[in-house]
Order: structure tokens, then C-alpha cells, then sequence
């Protein structure tokens, strides 16, 4: 499973990184498993908007390659929407193969299309934008059909674990909770 992770200029940290570093840690417990994690931006250099510099894993609007996107959210998400193309090209791969946004990242989802009559976990800051187009659910992690949105930063770990547990196996889910140990997770 080839796992692309959006990133853009304004890219809030946390969503990016939280999802990264669970998938990330599995691949690193067994590297024998079919998963490969990858960023992927429009340009080499992107600027979070806390501060942080990520370099992208790779620079391409063709997201063909991959068999699952992640949208994270950040103040960007504004200048994310305002690009035709890219959003044509994530409904073009949301129609095909799954995708998954984080906090605000689930109105980029919204933007191009995705979430129309779906269910979507909605944090405070998409709740009030999703209403009319999405079902905004009170869950931290809510998947409908191929979308699965995760609401506020944080949820970006438990997104990973969701779907480590969706594609894999939840004990591999487990093992690597157990390794990060994110707040509220149970232990088997």
C-alpha cells in the first residue's frame, strides 16, 4: 500500500505529521510489510504554519502512484482550494481509490467534491463549513464509504491507527499504539 500525504505551504504540523509517524513506525516494526509513506507537495520546499520546513518525499500533482491520499488541514487549506486543478485531480483519485482528511483538511475534501451527502468527523473549525454538503458527526474518526475524516490535529493519530487497523490488522494497530502511546488509546 503506497500512502501519499499532502503537503502544502500553511500545512498545520500536526495533521501531517501524527498520521506519518503512526504508518511510518509500522513499516519500521516490520519492514516486511507492503506499506510505504510518502509527502507529497507541489513544490520540494514547504513552509507548516507553525514554521516547521518539511521537504516532500516527492514534487508531482499526479497522484496516480499512490492507493491512498491524506489531506491535512492548516490556515493553507485557503490557498489549497483556490487551485482548480489539484482539486480536480483529488476528486479524480477520491471517485477511484480512498482518501482521508484531517481537521480542516476535511474541507479540502469538501472543496472538491468528496464529501457531499457523507457522513465526516467535524472539529470545531470545519463544523459550521461542512453543513449543506457533508453530515458533520461528533466522532473523532468517521468513515463513509472510501473517505474516512478525522477531527482536529491530535486526531491525526488516531486516523494512522484507524487505518492501520482498516487496511492491515488492528493487532498491528495495537502494537503501534502501545509504541507511541497516545493519550486514551486502550492497551490490549
Amino acid at each position: 500500500m503506497r500512502v501519499g500525504i499532502l503537503l502544502f505551504d500553511g500545512v498545520e504540523e500536526l495533521d501531517a505529521v501524527g498520521v506519518y509517524e503512526v504508518l511510518a513506525k509500522a513499516k519500521q516494526l516490520h519492514p516486511q510489510l507492503d506499506l510505504s509513506v510518502r509527502t507529497r507537495a507541489l513544490k520540494e520546499t514547504i513552509t507548516g504554519a507553525l514554521g516547521l520546513k518539511f521537504l516532500a518525499h516527492d514534487v508531482r500533482r499526479d497522484l496516480s502512484d499512490l492507493d491512498l491520499l491524506v489531506i491535512p488541514g492548516g490556515p493553507g487549506r485557503k490557498d489549497v482550494v483556490k487551485d482548480e486543478g489539484l482539486l480536480k485531480a483529488l476528486l479524480d483519485f477520491g471517485t477511484e481509490k480512498p482518501v482521508a482528511g484531517v481537521s480542516s483538511g476535511i474541507l479540502i475534501l469538501k472543496e472538491a467534491g468528496l464529501l457531499a451527502g457523507r457522513r465526516a468527523a467535524s472539529g470545531r473549525e470545519a463544523s459550521e463549513e461542512l453543513r449543506g454538503s457533508a453530515i458533520p458527526v461528533d466522532d473523532r474518526v468517521v468513515e463513509d464509504g472510501p473517505v474516512t475524516t478525522a477531527a482536529g490535529a491530535t486526531a491525526s493519530i488516531d486516523l494512522g491507527l484507524h487505518l492501520l487497523a482498516k487496511h492491515f490488522d488492528r493487532r498491528l494497530a495495537d502494537e503501534v499504539a502501545q509504541r507511541i502511546e497516545p493519550p486514551g488509546h486502550r492497551k490490549p
